[in-house]
C-alpha cells in the first residue's frame, strides 16, 4: 500500500508537470513525423516517370526536340512550372549546320523538390543529342557505335519494397529512443530534483522504506513511459496507412497486430530505461546535470540502430539477451517479416527485466548514503 501511495502521489505531481508532459507527448509526434517526411520524398521517387510540366520559352526554334520530350512523358506549358527550359534564337542555325545548339536549363538547386525533374529532363536532353548524333553520323556512312565504344546500361533491382526496407530502417531508433525520452524528466524529477529542492531528505524519514519509495518513484515514471510509447505507436501506425502511400504502392503499411506484437517488444524497456535514469540522477548534484548525464544516455539505442540500418551487421544469439540490443534485433526482424519465437521474446525480456531490478535494487541501496541524499 505504501508504494501504491507513492505511486499516486507521484504520478500526480507528474500530471501537473508540463516539462514532464512535453516530454512525454512532443517526442512521441517528433519520430513519425520524422518517419512521414522520409515516406513522402521516397512516394514522391516513386511518381518521377509521371507527367512532368516544363515551361519552354523558344519551343519554335527546336520542334523536334519539343516533339521528343512530349513523347517521352513532358508536357509543354506556357510558364509556372518548377523547372523550364529556354531555346536560343540561334538553336536552328546551328542544329542544320552540325554545330552544338544551345539550350539552358533553368531551375532552383535551393528547392529539393526539384533535382527530381532536373535529372529527368537532363536525361531526356542527352539522350535525344545522343539519337541526333548517331543520325549525323549514319549520313556520313559512319557506323554510331564508333562515337560509343562503350554502352552502358543501368539496371535498378530495388524494388518498391527494398525501398521501403531502406527508408524504415531508422524507424527501431525512433521507438527506442521514445523508451528513453517519455519518463526522462520524471526519472530526474524524483530523484535529483527532490535533493536539490530539499525534499529527498524529509521524504526518506516517513514510515515507508526505501525500497518502496523507490519502487512508487518508479512506478510514475513507467506510467508515462508506456503512454509515450503507446502515443508514438499510434501515431506511426497512422502515418504508415497514409493514404498517399497506399495510392502509390509503397508496401509499408504497419498492421494492428504487428503494431500490438512492437509495444509487447518494448514493454520490458519501457520498464528499464525508467530504472536506469532514476540511478544515474542519483549522481548528479541538480535537476541540470542530471538532465546533461541522460542525454548522453540517449545515444545508447541511437548507436546500435544505426549500425544495423546503415551497414549489414548477421545477428548473434548473444545479441538477444543483451537489453536494448535484444529489442533492436528483435524490431528488425518483426518489420521484416521474419518469425520470432517465443523463447527468443522470453530471454530478451527476462535479460532486460533483470536488468531492471537490478537497477531499483542499486538505486535504493544508494538512499542510504549520507552523500547521496544530501548532495555533497
Amino acid at each position: 500500500m505504501k508504494v501504491l501511495a507513492v505511486f499516486a502521489k507521484e504520478a500526480l505531481d507528474a500530471a501537473r508537470d508540463r516539462r514532464s508532459l512535453s516530454s512525454a507527448l512532443i517526442y512521441s509526434l517528433f519520430g513519425p513525423l520524422v518517419l512521414a517526411m522520409a515516406l513522402g520524398t521516397l512516394a514522391r521517387s516513386r511518381s518521377d516517370d509521371g507527367p512532368l510540366s516544363l515551361a519552354v520559352k523558344g519551343a519554335e526554334h527546336a520542334p523536334s526536340l519539343v516533339q521528343f520530350l512530349e513523347q517521352n512523358g513532358i508536357e509543354i506549358v506556357p510558364s509556372g512550372s518548377l523547372v523550364s527550359l529556354s531555346i536560343s534564337e540561334d538553336y536552328a542555325e546551328d542544329f542544320r549546320a552540325s554545330r552544338s545548339a544551345k539550350v539552358e536549363l533553368i531551375y532552383d538547386a535551393s528547392r529539393s523538390e526539384s533535382r527530381g525533374p532536373v535529372q529527368r529532363v537532363e536525361a531526356l536532353i542527352q539522350r535525344y543529342g545522343v539519337q541526333v548524333a548517331g543520325l549525323r553520323l549514319s549520313a556520313r556512312g559512319i557506323s554510331p557505335q564508333v562515337a560509343q565504344p562503350v554502352k552502358l546500361a543501368r539496371i535498378d533491382r530495388s524494388t518498391a519494397a527494398s525501398r521501403a526496407a531502406l527508408t524504415l530502417g531508422t524507424f527501431p531508433i525512433f521507438l527506442l529512443m521514445a523508451a528513453f525520452i517519455s519518463a526522462m524528466n520524471i526519472a530526474i524529477d524524483t530523484t535529483a530534483g527532490e535533493r536539490e529542492r530539499g525534499s529527498l531528505e524529509p521524504l526518506l524519514v516517513h514510515a515507508a522504506s526505501r525500497t518502496d519509495l523507490v519502487a512508487g518513484k518508479w512506478m510514475a515514471a513507467v506510467l508515462f513511459n508506456v503512454l509515450g510509447m503507446g502515443l508514438t505507436l499510434l501515431v506511426s501506425f497512422l502515418v504508415l496507412r497514409w493514404d498517399r502511400l497506399e495510392k502509390l504502392d509503397v508496401p509499408v503499411a504497419l498492421s494492428p497486430g504487428d503494431a500490438l506484437r512492437l509495444f509487447v517488444l518494448l514493454l520490458p524497456l519501457t520498464l528499464f530505461a525508467p530504472a536506469l535514469q532514476m540511478l544515474i540522477s542519483l549522481f548528479a548534484r541538480s535537476f541540470k546535470e542530471a538532465q546533461t548525464y541522460l542525454s548522453l544516455l540517449i545515444f545508447l539505442p541511437v548507436i546500435p540502430g544505426f549500425l544495423f540500418s546503415l551497414q549489414r551487421i548477421d545477428t548473434e544469439p548473444w545479441m538477444r539477451a543483451v537489453p536494448v540490443l535484444a529489442e533492436q534485433v528483435l524490431i528488425g526482424d518483426l518489420l521484416r517479416g521474419q518469425a520470432i519465437g517465443p523463447a527468443t521474446q522470453l530471454i530478451a525480456a527476462a535479460a532486460t527485466l533483470l536488468a531492471t531490478m537490478l537497477c531499483l535494487a542499486v538505486t535504493a541501496r544508494m538512499l542510504r548514503h549520507e552523500r547521496i541524499v544530501l548532495g555533497r
